[in-house]
């Protein structure tokens, strides 16, 4: 969990800061085209880094649909539990007319069933279940540098409509 946050809007692009114990998180989001939007997640190292870091965002997937990868897989989502790699997914993934570029660390993991708080556990029904992307965190500690500003960069793009993946 955070310990606080920052959102700053503007015409240009909207950046929202998550502080944690021994990171900070920024979001940065430009002013979107009609069907791609980028993602940029700026990493700032602070003080000596924890095990196991990562980034995950929480992807929207419908079961009983089909999962595409850059590397030339197709698979439906089920209770089947899938756990790309990198090498899986090639690049990139799309699923319900959306296609998610992502860096060549990324992983994917299907089926989480995320925490839900009314009832202090996690949910059990497909239809709540979501895809686990998630990307390892590069911190590294640095002799004189408690607070290392911009110390990883983590691009995404969203782009919406059929064959967004082929594009160049």
């Amino acid at each position: 969990m955070p310990s606080t946050s920052r959102l700053e809007m503007g015409a240009k692009r909207d950046l929202l800061s998550l502080a944690y114990n021994t990171f900070f998180r920024e979001l940065e989001v430009p002013v979107p085209s009609q069907s791609s939007l980028p993602l940029r997640f700026w990493i700032t190292g602070r003080g000596r880094p924890g095990e196991d870091l990562r980034l995950t965002l929480q992807l929207c997937l419908k079961s009983g649909e089909t999962l595409e990868t850059g590397a030339g897989r197709k698979m439906p989502l089920g209770k089947e539990k899938l756990e790309l790699s990198p090498e899986d997914l090639g690049g990139w993934i799309r699923h319900h007319g959306w296609t998610l570029r992502v860096g060549p660390s990324a992983r994917l993991v299907w089926p989480v069933y995320p925490y839900h708080p009314y009832t202090a556990r996690p949910e059990t029904g497909l239809d709540h279940a979501v895809g686990a992307l998630s990307v390892p965190l590069r911190l590294t500690p640095r002799t004189g540098s408690y607070v290392r500003p911009r110390e990883q960069e983590i691009p995404f793009v969203l782009e919406v409509g059929a064959g967004s993946a082929d594009r160049q």
